[in-house]
């Protein structure tokens, strides 16, 4: 898998690639800008970004499916643990060819790549491009005739800029992304962005300082905390539970069983303890 930083400022917006992508992590960087990474294993697209700079937590998501880390750069203390934990990397200061600046855009928002340009990258760090990881463990969709007619979530980031929204669609049973009060569209195919699974999790976050003294995000992604699961136009309430920082994250729910996905996009929402999320 390859792990793509993919920012959200709204200079960055329309992005490109998230369609493709199997998983996505959103969640906030610095002063309420959120930021995603997105992972990447069953489909292959022709542009990804604008990819941006590297946050240690990013580390804690991506080292569960064993992925390869993409990004331009990052804060120092993401930098020491990519070292600390060995994490495959490919930093566009070191890779510079395998990634583009698109003059239509200014910088730092115009950073781009592809997956071809990103497994020719691996093979000249000489990483593998095959690895092992525990997956995700998926059922059946919904029979249509069980679906409920609407679901619609709104989940505050912070500011309006950040309001992500989901609204359910029965027929195809998944939900289409708004971003900012507005459909959240790719920047290449102009489709809204559609998504069979989302899951809210809940988590210890609070602004600090790196160990350089930059600004940043602090988030506990170890422990247990609260989690809901959308699918099938339901909620599924629950909790998240991580034991160490290379173990996987369990969703369970309310009942105690592990949960199961629906094959498709899932967007993992990390959000903080005091998040405002209605549905």
């Amino acid at each position: 898998p390859l792990a793509v930083v993919i920012e959200n400022h709204p200079d960055a917006r329309p992005q490109s690639g998230y369609d493709k992508a199997d998983l996505v992590y959103e969640t906030i960087a610095e002063g309420g800008i959120t930021r995603t990474l997105a992972i990447y294993q069953s489909q292959d697209t022709n542009e990804i970004g604008p990819v941006r700079s590297a946050r240690d937590y990013f580390i804690d998501f991506l080292i569960e499916y064993n992925a390869a880390f993409i990004h331009v750069g990052g804060n120092s203390d993401a930098l020491a643990k990519i070292a600390t934990n060995h994490v495959p990397d490919i930093n566009q200061f070191y890779y510079g060819n395998y990634f583009w600046r698109s003059t239509a855009r200014y910088a730092p928002h115009n950073v781009y790549t592809t997956t071809a340009k990103l497994y020719s990258a691996l093979e000249k760090a000489a990483i593998s491009k095959t690895t092992t990881f525990s997956p995700l463990t998926f059922k059946k969709d919904l029979a249509e005739k069980d679906r409920p007619i609407s679901q619609n979530i709104t989940i505050n980031f912070s500011s309006a800029q950040f309001v992500v929204g989901y609204s359910y669609n029965s027929k195809t049973n998944s939900y289409l992304r708004s971003l900012a009060g507005l459909p959240h569209k790719d920047k290449v195919t102009g489709e809204q962005l559609s998504v069979k699974n989302i899951v809210v999790q809940y988590e210890s976050m609070s602004p600090g300082k790196s160990h350089t003294g930059e600004q940043k995000t602090n988030i506990i992604t170890t422990g247990k905390g609260k989690m809901v699961l959308f699918q099938d136009g339901k909620a599924i309430t629950g909790f998240w539970e991580k034991t160490g920082g290379n173990s996987k994250t369990k969703l369970i729910d309310s009942l105690g069983n592990e949960i199961k996905f629906n094959p498709g996009q899932t967007w993992f929402e990390i959000v903080p303890q005091t998040a405002s999320v209605t549905y």
